[in-house]
């Protein structure tokens, strides 16, 4: 599960009525907004709320706005996939904007730039300085480290993005996380710690430290990385070097096609299969229907052939997600942290939710414990789990 963000912008406005007007959207318990968990901060352009995890404010932006004397603009991030926002004063929509329209269907979020002119207006700031990130997503600028300004800390394509918005605009997201100044020297050694700490006010402690989590780093695999296909393809020698040409020029179809060929005279080449895999991957959707079941049993035949692949087993545990699988999914997991160790953390969270998903708590709650001891990752699925699970400090 990706992030799920709201906060809430009140340029000029009063702090006292902005948080009475939060109080009563609280009444709504549809809305899962625990106000003893929201996050204010009072800057110098008005106050701001992040709201607590697990809240819904798509809908609040312009109920608020008729509580209040000021604008209000809704920031929200989508399951890490997009950022958006809505700007309302009065009860009406000023401007609304999503980094990528047509997430849901072809209409919904309206593929539509922000009015840069109005958010601007609403700021107090030069619309050069808000106009680049109001503008829509698309493939070019999302595949490559591109950035809206200089001075921008997320790439077009993140939805973080959207942190950057709000600093040009005089609201700072890092406030929404004090930091404690005592934390930035070095930590005082556990058995000089009082023995009232608790393993909840530790565990605060570690997430004060590590700010915000961020979302789950996505490691290469035998169907994500391209360079990994052509190496594959190129080891296959000239017996099937058309393979590799094919492949380099984004002819997916006719590599499906060939290695399909190669595959009945030679079973016993697991590159065949991976580039098979990879190339399912790639045309997915476009024939109207699923290709999983095929990628799935080419990564099952190539790690019958290299049962230690770390690229194979990397791209087949998350490729199907029926119950069924999750067993599987669990061996895999476990042997990456075999073959894998640097990236054991990773490993470990995404088989906390397999062992959770099949009802297995206390398994999940062990491996989430050794992640939390390494004190090294910081993600959004990780703290998300910890909650679910109810682990001290979550």
């Amino acid at each position: 599960m990706g992030l799920f963000l709201y906060t809430f912008l009140f340029p000029g406005g009063e702090e006292e009525a902005c948080r009475a007007a939060l109080e009563r959207e609280a009444d709504d318990p549809d809305l899962n907004i625990r106000l003893d968990e929201c996050r204010w901060h009072m800057f110098p352009k008005g106050p701001a709320v992040l709201l607590s995890d697990g809240a819904v404010g798509f809908d609040s932006a312009g109920r608020l706005s008729e509580a209040v004397n000021c604008p209000v603009m809704g920031l929200y991030i989508y399951d890490g996939d997009f950022w958006g926002y809505d700007l309302w004063q009065r009860g009406r929509q000023l401007d609304q904007f999503a980094s990528l329209p047509g997430y849901f269907d072809e209409d919904s979020p309206p593929n539509m730039p922000g009015n840069a002119q109005v958010v601007a207006h609403t700021f107090g700031v030069e619309p050069e300085r808000v106009e680049r990130y109001l503008v829509p997503w698309d493939e070019e600028t999302m595949d490559g480290d591109i950035y809206a300004y200089d001075e921008d800390k997320t790439v077009i394509g993140d939805s973080w993005q959207m942190a950057d918005l709000m600093n040009a605009l005089g609201f700072d997201f890092d406030r929404f996380y004090p930091q404690d100044e005592a934390l930035d020297e070095e930590p005082k050694k556990e058995a000089n710690r009082s023995a009232s700490v608790t393993e909840g006010e530790l565990r605060q402690e570690y997430a004060r430290k590590q700010s915000m989590p961020i979302d789950t780093p996505e490691l290469p695999d035998a169907l994500n990385s391209r360079y990994y296909a052509l190496q594959r393809a190129e080891l296959l020698g000239e017996a099937y070097e058309a393979l590799f040409w094919l492949l380099r020029d984004g002819d997916y179809q006719e590599v499906i096609a060939q290695a399909t060929a190669a595959i009945t005279a030679a079973p016993d080449k697991a590159g065949l299969y991976l580039l098979r895999a990879f190339c399912w991957k790639q045309t997915e959707g476009l024939s109207g229907r699923s290709r999983k079941p095929e990628i799935s049993r080419d990564l099952t035949k190539a790690l019958e052939l290299e049962p230690d692949n770390v690229m194979a087993l990397r791209a087949r545990h998350p490729n199907t997600e029926t119950s069924a699988r999750y067993p599987r999914h669990i061996q895999d997991l476990t042997r990456l942290m075999e073959l894998d160790p640097e990236n054991r953390d990773l490993y470990l969270v995404d088989r906390a939710y397999r062992h959770h998903w099949l009802k297995d708590d206390d398994a999940a709650r062990a491996d989430l414990e050794e992640v939390l001891d390494h004190g090294e990752l910081w993600t959004v699925d990780l703290v998300y789990l910890c909650g679910e699970l109810g682990l001290p400090g979550f």
